[in-house]
C-alpha cells in the first residue's frame, strides 16, 4: 500500500513538474527578437545594472538577480501578459523562468543563450550614457591571434565577473598560474571586457577553456573544470611540448 502510495506521489510531482517545464519556452536569438518586437509583454533583464547599463536589449526592465528582494519583485509582475527573461547566457534567466513557473505564470520565453548569442547575431543593443565598459583583462583578436601561436603553451581562461562557476575556479586558476609559471603561459580574458573577440569566436558561454601551442588547438572545454582534471591535461601537455624556461 505505501508503495502504491509513493507511485502516486511520484507521478504527480512529475505531472506537475511538466506542467510547469510546459510553461517555459527556451527561444534562439531570432524567435525572441521577433516576439519582442511584436511589442506585446514585459521584457526583463535580469542582469546588475552595471551589465544593463554596458548593453542591453531596447525597453527592456532591469531586475538584479542577485538582489536579496529578486524573487519577491519578480513574483509582482502580472501574470495576464507574456514574460520575456533575458541575461548573459540564459543561466539566470532560466532560474528566474523557473520561478516565475512554479508560481503559476503560463507564457513565459527565456532567451536561450542570453544576450552573448544575441550579439553573434548582430542584433541591437542600448549602451547607457552611464556606462562604465569593463577593461579589466581585456583583450582583443589581434592579441589573442598573437598569443595563441607563441612558441610556448598558452592556457586561456575566458571568464566573466558575474559567472558562478568562473568565480569559483578563479583561486584554482590562480594557484595554478603560479605553479606553472616556467612550463605554461596562464592568461584570463574578460568575455565581457573583450566583446568584440567572444563575437569573433562565436563564443555563447563561459567559462570557456583553451590550451594552444604554435597556434594549434590541443584542448578545449566550455563549462568548469576541477583542479585535478586540469593539472592532468597540463601535465601531459607538458611532457609531449616541453619550453624552455620562462
Amino acid at each position: 500500500m505505501n508503495r502504491i502510495i509513493l507511485l502516486i506521489f511520484s507521478s504527480l510531482l512529475f505531472l506537475s513538474a511538466y506542467a510547469q517545464n510546459q510553461n517555459i519556452k527556451e527561444v534562439d536569438s531570432k524567435k525572441f527578437h521577433q516576439l519582442i518586437s511584436a511589442g506585446k509583454g514585459i521584457l526583463l533583464d535580469v542582469r546588475t545594472e552595471s551589465e544593463f547599463n554596458n548593453g542591453h536589449i531596447a525597453n527592456a526592465g532591469q531586475l538584479n538577480y542577485y538582489a536579496l528582494d529578486f524573487r519577491r519583485k519578480l513574483l509582482l509582475l502580472p501574470k495576464d501578459q507574456p514574460i520575456y527573461l533575458y541575461c548573459n547566457t540564459g543561466y539566470r534567466s532560466g532560474n528566474a523562468a523557473e520561478i516565475l513557473a512554479e508560481n503559476g505564470y503560463k507564457n513565459v520565453y527565456n532567451l536561450q543563450h542570453g544576450i552573448m548569442e544575441w550579439n553573434l547575431q548582430n542584433l541591437p543593443v542600448v549602451i547607457e550614457t552611464n556606462a562604465h565598459p569593463d577593461t579589466d583583462n581585456k583583450m582583443d583578436f589581434d592579441e589573442y591571434a598573437k598569443l595563441i601561436q607563441s612558441d610556448e603553451l598558452v592556457f586561456i581562461d575566458f571568464y566573466a565577473p558575474w559567472c558562478g562557476p568562473c568565480r569559483k575556479m578563479m583561486p584554482m586558476i590562480d594557484s595554478l598560474k603560479i605553479e606553472y609559471h616556467k612550463q605554461v603561459n596562464i592568461v584570463k580574458v574578460n568575455a565581457d571586457a573583450s566583446k568584440s573577440l567572444i563575437k569573433n569566436m562565436k563564443l555563447i558561454g563561459v567559462p570557456y577553456l583553451a590550451l594552444y601551442y604554435k597556434g594549434e588547438l590541443l584542448f578545449s572545454k566550455n563549462g568548469a573544470i576541477t583542479r585535478d582534471e586540469l593539472t592532468e591535461i597540463l601535465q601531459a601537455n607538458i611532457l609531449k611540448y616541453p619550453v624552455t624556461a620562462r
